[in-house]
């Protein structure tokens, strides 16, 4: 599975970061990072949506995910809070946290210039981190908070991710192109 698009193979991107950098122009070389990561976020927030919206269903079903999810966090306690009964229905859920977790990272050093769009697995928790994956395939199993003995199966629409990149990815190509341009003719 793409877990990240890369807008990269422009030799006036790569041209112009190392003009910057020649040039001793920090604060141009942040301005145009900052332009490109602009560029870059209607994908981004495409992305985030598509995630966010995706149906997850679990084969062969049971409560809800939010439900179960605090029912778990308030098992392991002896005693019930309000504070804590709001805080285990609060949490982020998956969709949420994967969301929270598409970024576009710009790097404009002179060797490689790039945009890239990408889930940042580092921004999940560790035990979701291959989820992403599995979310873009469509289908996963786990066990049911971590008991080995019972599985669920989930399943949700493919390509959440690939489908928002091939559908944006283009218009993020020719900003980036339109960026590179701006730029060079400011340093000319």
């Amino acid at each position: 599975m793409v877990t990240s698009v890369t807008v990269a193979g422009t030799e006036e991107f790569r041209r112009l970061a190392v003009q910057l950098k020649q040039a001793g122009r920090g604060e141009l070389r942040r301005e145009l990072a900052r332009a490109m990561r602009e560029a870059a976020a209607p994908v981004v927030q495409d992305a985030q949506e598509r995630v966010r919206s995706l149906p997850v269903v679990g084969v062969g079903g049971g409560a809800s995910g939010r439900a179960a999810r605090a029912a778990h966090a308030l098992g392991r306690r002896r005693r019930f809070t309000d504070r804590a009964k709001m805080r285990a229905h609060e949490r982020a859920g998956l969709r949420t946290t994967i969301a929270r977790a598409v970024r576009a990272q710009v790097s404009t050093s002179g060797a490689s210039a790039r945009v890239r769009i990408q889930v940042n697995k580092n921004a999940l928790p560790p035990d979701q981190r291959t989820l992403p994956d599995h979310l873009n395939t469509g289908k996963w199993r786990h066990p049911v908070f971590g008991d080995r003995d019972v599985w669920v199966t989930q399943v949700a629409p493919p390509a959440w991710f690939d489908d928002a990149m091939q559908s944006g990815g283009p218009r993020v190509r020719q900003e980036a192109f339109d960026v590179v341009e701006r730029f060079l003719d400011r340093l000319e």
